[in-house]
């Protein structure tokens, strides 16, 4: 029986936490997520309206703009792309030009489109909604809803069932239109959950007996208590609310591991075997609720994939749905904009330079995100391909990559007069503007050895050409279950040679 102490979770510590890692997963992997289900194509005709028709009482729209945008499971795909996975999307459309365009869209998304299941004399789903400025004023949906044969069902099944075996996360989006029918999904959650992969479904309609066994499903609070049919008892002696009382009894007759019920502007109801969870919604400006629950279950997933638990993976899915209905019409949401607006200033630069009697502290900020520091220090006097395939490939070996860079002073040491070229902050500069470097450290010492001491680093890059040579900091980084890297340095390039040849070119 599930814990009932349910608890609220402030929206700045909790999201921190979790873009923290999801960011650094999202660095070191890109997961597959398999999505399957009934793909649309949303289109939004925009105008305004200064008159009345003479034909009828009806209002004239002097149309402006004409926009595509993918919906249904093709929304959900679009956004777990947009949000750093990589997907492949299967189920339905017709041989129509809706199709055409709405593969192109996708394409444009880099959602892998291959698989998607052109059935003949189908029409895609199109809906078509006309705008007069910010209001809808009407929506014309062409469809066909009834159920394939059995023929395309069965090449549904078997279509998904190969992309599942490589995958991290099956998503089910089911908006009742016919890729997702009792025989179909019955097959492809039961192949996915013996290969051990997580099955999450957003529900439509009221048989969600064609649910059981997936992982988690994601109604809101009509549906779920319309599907619950309220027909569970409370659970020992506490009295539950509605969508609390279905959210436990879908979880139960269903064998779910979790179900969680999205409450609008209340936020979400989460509940586990052992718990259960309120979550505060993170915003109340709301423009358009079209596409939220795509959202969510985008967000979930892609959270899930990065091995969340399930509590997390919910902060996560609520923040990326409040920007989705802070916007008009069904939307695409980057992981980039839920960086933007929930983290704190300055704290995901993509590099920065750190004080020296503050880089232990950094460190260890790194670490409790969950991300492995690799080590590399030099002078970058003049910044060259070496350089930049090198850290490179300090990148590929781990998540941060922090840089000890050498100060002036210890550049005249090791190079002699007239070095280094550029000054250090310059040199830093540099630095930060690569991708691959995520925080630069200046020192003053000889050698970086007391640098490493306070880094304690996961990972200790040095030049191939340290092979036979002692490599400052490796006794005590492999005291602690660190290693050493030797990376090979392109031979024909170096700072030196570039600065002999500008003295030829002088003379």
């Amino acid at each position: 029986m599930a814990d009932l102490v349910q608890s609220r979770h402030p929206e700045n510590k909790d999201i921190l936490e979790v873009l923290d890692l999801v960011r650094t997963s999202l660095k070191t992997r890109q997961p597959r997520i398999v999505v399957h289900g009934d793909m649309m194509l949303d289109e939004y005709l925009h105008g305004s309206v200064e008159r009345i028709s003479p034909e009828a009482p009806i209002p004239v729209l002097a149309g402006k703009s004409h926009l595509y945008r993918p919906g249904g499971a093709a929304n959900v795909a679009a956004n777990l792309a947009s949000l750093g996975a990589r997907v492949d999307l299967s189920g339905l459309v017709g041989t129509d030009a809706a199709a055409l365009q709405l593969r192109q869209i996708l394409d444009a998304s880099s959602v892998n489109t291959s698989h998607m299941i052109a059935a003949p004399e189908r029409r895609t789903t199109r809906k078509l909604r006309v705008v007069a400025g910010t209001q809808q004023i009407v929506r014309i949906d062409f469809e066909d809803i009834g159920c394939p044969d059995h023929s395309i069902e069965q090449q549904q099944i078997e279509t998904t069932n190969r992309l599942v075996a490589e995958a991290d996360v099956l998503i089910i989006s089911d908006y009742d239109k016919g890729a997702c029918g009792e025989r179909v999904l019955s097959q492809i959650i039961g192949f996915a959950r013996s290969r051990g992969v997580p099955v999450l479904c957003d529900p439509k309609g009221r048989n969600y007996g064609k649910y059981a066994g997936a992982s988690i499903i994601t109604p809101n609070r009509k549906e779920a208590i319309a599907a619950s049919d309220n027909q569970f008892p409370t659970i020992g002696d506490h009295q539950l609310s509605a969508p609390a009382l279905a959210a436990h009894g879908l979880r139960s007759a269903l064998q779910l591991d979790a179900c969680l019920v999205t409450l609008g502007p209340d936020g979400m109801f989460l509940s586990e075997a052992d718990k259960d969870h309120e979550i505060s919604a993170f915003s109340h400006d709301v423009a358009d609720v079209t596409g939220a629950g795509d959202c969510v279950i985008a967000g979930l997933g892609v959270a899930l994939a990065c091995g969340m638990p399930y509590l997390s993976s919910c902060i996560f899915a609520n923040a990326v749905a409040s920007i989705s209905v802070s916007k008009a019409g069904s939307v695409v949401v980057s992981l980039d904009e839920v960086i933007d607006k929930y983290a704190e200033p300055g704290r995901w630069s993509a590099s920065k330079l750190v004080p020296r009697d503050q880089i232990e502290i950094e460190a260890s900020r790194l670490k409790k995100a969950g991300r492995s520091i690799v080590f590399t220090n030099g002078c970058f006097d003049i910044l060259h391909a070496g350089h930049v395939e090198n850290l490179k490939r300090c990148a590929e070996l781990g998540s941060a990559v922090i840089v000890g860079l050498n100060s002036d002073e210890s550049v005249r040491v090791l190079k002699g007069n007239g070095r280094p070229v550029n000054p250090a902050k310059d040199r830093a500069a540099v630095l930060l503007a690569l991708e691959a470097v995520d925080a630069v450290v200046i020192f003053e010492e000889d050698t970086p050895e007391e640098l490493i001491s306070a880094i304690r680093p996961d990972i200790l890059v040095k030049g191939a050409d340290y092979h036979d040579r002692e490599v400052v900091g490796r006794t005590f980084v492999e005291s602690y279950g660190g290693r050493v890297e030797l990376v090979a340095f392109q031979n024909d390039i170096s700072t030196t040679a570039i600065l002999e040849k500008m003295e030829e070119l002088k003379r």
